[in-house]
């Protein structure tokens, strides 16, 4: 058995959370941040979340010390893009309907029982099952130009469609004194969204805070645009109704999840 896989054996009560798409963006941003702490206390087992989010570009707590941050976030907030904080590291990122959300938390024994590597290779591999499903065939790399970018991107056609996150927090001691941790990995799908668009907004917000931070906005991917006239006939969320409906089966497949 494949290292990674041994995670989702390792919790034989696995929990998928559904969620259709939130109202709130602040309040689906921190769905993730409430479940982890659940998981950490020892109040909830294994869990992973498929979700979308609202009109939002997410940043980090560093990004909110640039000199203009303030300023642009009025600025994007009025043209429609409110500006939230998130606590993991990495780049601004766009949020909205057409790109897909999946997160996993869970419990470790000990602090890396499970090295960072594993947990992002077990993230990506329903994605990865989902993708295949639909005949795009992916692998991890960096996309040199891309927001956010990191070694466990998902990347089709040599373009970036996929981008991850890893977050550890302290968590109660097992019974024996041992130091256990709670994990969560998260990663971001495009699959209607435009992502000539979606940088486009990430750019303009480091513009408008005061960085000289550009990212290339061709560099990027979506599964609309790989499946090219497969997904031509599609109305609007149907190919994301679709992926979301891929990524269930294939995490439904390796965890038999509740």
């Amino acid at each position: 058995m494949a290292e990674h896989l041994a995670i989702f054996d390792a919790y034989p009560r696995w929990r998928l959370i559904n969620e259709p798409i939130s109202d709130d963006p602040l309040a689906g941003l921190q769905r993730d941040t409430a479940l982890l702490k659940e998981v950490a206390a020892g109040k909830r087992g294994a869990t992973a979340r498929i979700w979308e989010n609202p009109h939002s570009l997410v940043v980090t707590r560093r990004e909110t010390r640039f000199p203009a941050f303030n300023d642009a976030q009025a600025q994007l907030g009025a043209e429609g893009w409110p500006v939230l904080v998130r606590e993991s590291g990495g780049t601004a990122v766009p949020h909205e309907a057409g790109i897909v959300h999946f997160s996993l938390m869970f419990l470790q024994d000990k602090l890396f029982q499970f090295s960072m590597d594993t947990v992002y290779e077990a993230l990506c591999e329903p994605l990865q099952m989902a993708l295949t499903s639909l005949g795009l065939e992916s692998g991890y790399g960096e996309v040199k130009g891309s927001y956010c970018d990191g070694k466990y991107n998902l990347v089709v056609d040599g373009l970036k469609i996929t981008g991850t996150a890893q977050r550890i927090i302290g968590a109660k001691k097992s019974a024996d004194g041992v130091q256990r941790s709670a994990v969560l990995a998260q990663s971001m799908l495009m699959v209607e969204s435009d992502p000539v668009a979606g940088t486009d907004v990430v750019n303009r917000f480091y513009q408008l805070a005061g960085s000289d931070r550009v990212f290339d906005p061709l560099v990027s991917t979506s599964v609309q645009q790989r499946m090219g006239e497969r997904a031509a006939g599609m109305a609007s969320g149907e190919l994301t109704l679709l992926v979301r409906e891929r990524l269930a089966e294939a995490f439904t497949q390796l965890t038999s999840a509740e």
